[in-house]
């Protein structure tokens, strides 16, 4: 393999619930803040030293124009440099990541800005009718997130549901973990987790102006017996709105550079990129597929499971984490229990929120920090994508 590739800065929004904090922003915005941020994160700007800017996101109908997304945020920093925008449903950030370590590994790059954003509560609903006009009738407009699938597939919901059926992991399970995950959101927000990685953001909300600081879906004060209570949805058999995230708006950034980059730059080596990989299955195993991405990246560079100190697997639904750490224990309950108490320490996307375009990188930050905190080791973030696409990517500090 070429030469390491580096991660120097990496910040993000906090993530807004639907219709919340950041729902009147434009998500362009949102995003070229927290890349400003991320930019001069190393004590200088960094603007002058990227080579190419890749951005990742799932629906652009919430920008006002959903076009060259990546290229309209590099114009607003002031950075002309060649711009990609990548759709891989929520593997987006992720795949934009993997795509600027191709070039530096290549090298056709020294440095990149990748960036991810999304903004699930400017989605507009939707009509092709209106563009030929309607004669008579009703005009329909349906909602592109309520739910979301795809023609000829299921909910995301209810493949999760049967995933978790099919690994034979309860619905209490799910509903345990996903009360967990709020309550270790919260003991990490007491001991200040998020500052490294979180930029406070000034919003307006109405007539209120104020400024954005803390994740605003988690529910810590809520209990297992009432999220037990909550219906399922969209005829799933297990999953809930409480073992569920929410639809939820944010980005995040992070800047990741060439080892002989940063050090000629004088700039702090936060971790180091060790691998990524992209991964498929059927299009319904979306709740195993980060378990199939973390098998195919640890294998390729002779890691074991037992090696990792940390994972980190989006909860796009309780039931990914869940399952994913059953394949990758052999089986084995003990060492099953023994991996989920490695697994998103500091609380998942359950209580944070899931941006479906940001959420990859938040949870490479957030897992490498907690490394960083930790005095060094190895972890591995995964996430899986609409119809089973998966990404996962080992980060050493």
């Amino acid at each position: 393999m070429a030469e390491n590739c580096v991660i120097v800065s990496a910040k993000r929004s906090p993530f807004g619930k639907y219709l919340g904090s950041l729902s009147e922003m434009e998500p362009l915005d949102v995003g070229v803040k927290v890349a400003e941020a991320t930019l001069s994160a190393p004590g200088k700007s960094l603007k002058e030293n990227i080579d190419q800017v890749f951005v990742g996101n799932c629906i652009p109908s919430a920008f006002e124009t959903g076009s060259v997304t990546g290229r309209q945020i590099g114009l607003k920093l002031g950075m002309d440099v060649f711009t990609t925008t990548v759709d891989t449903a929520c593997c987006s950030p992720l795949t934009a990541l993997r795509m600027a370590l191709w070039g530096m590994r290549l090298g056709e790059l020294d440095s990149a800005l990748v960036i991810g954003v999304e903004a699930m509560s400017r989605v507009p609903h939707s009509s092709r009718q209106l563009r030929t006009g309607v004669r008579i009738g009703e005009v329909k407009l349906p909602d592109p997130i309520f739910p979301i699938n795809y023609p000829g597939y299921n909910s995301v919901a209810v493949d999760a549901s049967d995933g978790a059926e099919k690994y034979d992991v309860s619905k209490r399970m799910l509903d345990t973990f996903a009360m967990g995950s709020h309550l270790k959101w919260a003991d990490a927000m007491k001991e200040g987790k998020f500052d490294d990685e979180i930029v406070p953001i000034k919003v307006r909300k109405g007539r209120n102006e104020y400024l954005f600081s803390q994740d605003e879906m988690p529910r810590p004060n809520g209990n297992i017996a009432l999220i037990q209570m909550l219906p399922t949805v969209f005829g799933a058999k297990s999953t809930t709105p409480g073992n569920a995230p929410g639809l939820n708006d944010g980005a995040s950034a992070m800047v990741v550079m060439t080892e002989k980059k940063a050090k000629s730059l004088d700039l702090p080596i936060l971790g180091t990129i060790v691998d990524q990989a992209g991964e498929t299955d059927m299009p319904f195993g979306i709740s195993w597929i980060p378990a199939k991405a973390i098998k195919k990246v640890l294998e390729r560079n002779k890691i074991t499971i037992d090696e990792i100190d940390l994972i980190e697997i989006n909860e796009a639904f309780a039931a990914m984490p869940l399952v994913s750490t059953k394949i990758l224990a052999g089986g084995d309950e003990q060492k099953w229990y023994g991996l989920i108490n490695r697994t998103n320490v500091n609380g998942g996307a359950v209580a944070i929120g899931h941006p479906v375009g940001a959420s990859g990188l938040r949870i490479t930050m957030t897992m490498m920090y907690e490394l960083i905190r930790r005095g060094g080791g190895q972890g591995v973030a995964a996430i899986c994508g609409g119809l089973t696409q998966g990404e996962a990517v080992i980060v050493r500090v």
